[in-house]
């Protein structure tokens, strides 16, 4: 569930930048890379505060990613989208006990695999992304995935993610 206040602060925050709905998430997809891989050095180099501070901040921003999901949306790309934030929350919230360097980089190709696929579909439907094919971020998908339903599904599920359900 989506609390007022965060879709609130998720409005007030883009109405006051003026920055494009599309342009803020690719954004919040490029900071979560930055902190994410900010903790895993953190965490590689035994530093607390730098794994702590930056794995704080990459669960602030996926917080902020499952809140720009359409509330009230029940479609199979919203859901799916909802449940791997989740799913990445709770799993990164355990690093800090099982010290787990791989639940990080798992979490950083999901995101990267978003992100790209985010570039691809609103970033260039609005006019702000890069000229590269969708289709060939579909076709190089990894199949351990979180895009990927199964191997016989693959396109038709990174394609329903493409469409992403986002409030933009």
């Amino acid at each position: 569930m989506v609390s007022k206040q965060a879709s609130n602060a998720y409005f007030q925050a883009q109405a006051s930048a003026k920055i494009h709905p599309a342009k803020l998430i690719h954004m919040l997809y490029e900071r979560l890379l930055i902190n994410l891989t900010c903790a895993c050095e953190g965490l590689e180099e035994n530093d607390i505060k730098k794994r702590g501070e930056n794995l704080s901040k990459a669960i602030a921003i996926i917080t902020e990613l499952n809140c720009c999901v359409t509330p009230g949306d029940e479609s199979e790309p919203a859901q799916f989208l909802r449940g791997m934030y989740a799913t990445m929350l709770v799993e990164l919230g355990k690093v800090p006990v099982n010290k787990d360097a791989a639940v990080i980089r798992q979490a950083q190709r999901y995101v990267t695999r978003l992100k790209e696929i985010w570039e691809e579909t609103a970033m260039r439907e609005n006019g702000l992304g890069s000229e590269q094919k969708v289709e060939s971020i579909i076709e190089n998908a990894p199949e351990e995935s979180a895009m990927v339903y199964s191997r016989g599904h693959k396109k038709e599920g990174a394609v329903a993610v493409a469409n992403m359900c986002f409030l933009v």
